[in-house]
């Protein structure tokens, strides 16, 4: 068996819910395994807690004619606002929903933003 042919049935067996195939043709015998499901592939878990977009909109790190600067490794606070979505002049606070620092902040001002996004990252206390 060449192996074009032999990466064409893993392509084809990758795309099906197949794990195992025996191929003969005359004299050559091949069998292939293949496990897709998704126990078998590696689970990782983490304390992080995600701090999602309350709601579809923009989101900003202030609200007009205020300044907040957050940096990761910061500090917060259960409830304090680390920014604003903004939806139709109507601004919704985003909040952590635990003490902790601020590991990762994964948005920009003025990003719009989907609804349950998750914008920071916190390391609970």
């Amino acid at each position: 068996m060449d192996v074009k042919t032999l990466g064409r049935i893993t392509k084809w067996m990758e795309s099906t819910d197949l794990e195992e195939i025996t191929w003969k043709n005359g004299a050559d015998k091949i069998s292939l395994k293949v496990n897709n499901s998704p126990e078998a592939h590696s689970k990782f878990s983490s304390t992080l807690v995600t701090v999602p977009a309350p709601s579809i909109g923009i989101f900003r790190f202030a609200r007009p004619g205020k300044t907040n600067t957050l940096k990761e490794g910061l500090a917060v606070k259960k409830g304090a606002e680390l920014g604003v979505v903004e939806v139709a002049k109507d601004f919704k606070p985003v909040a952590p929903g635990v003490d902790g620092y601020l590991k990762i902040i994964s948005v920009e001002d003025g990003q719009t933003v989907e609804y349950g996004q998750p914008l920071f990252f916190i390391e609970p206390k």
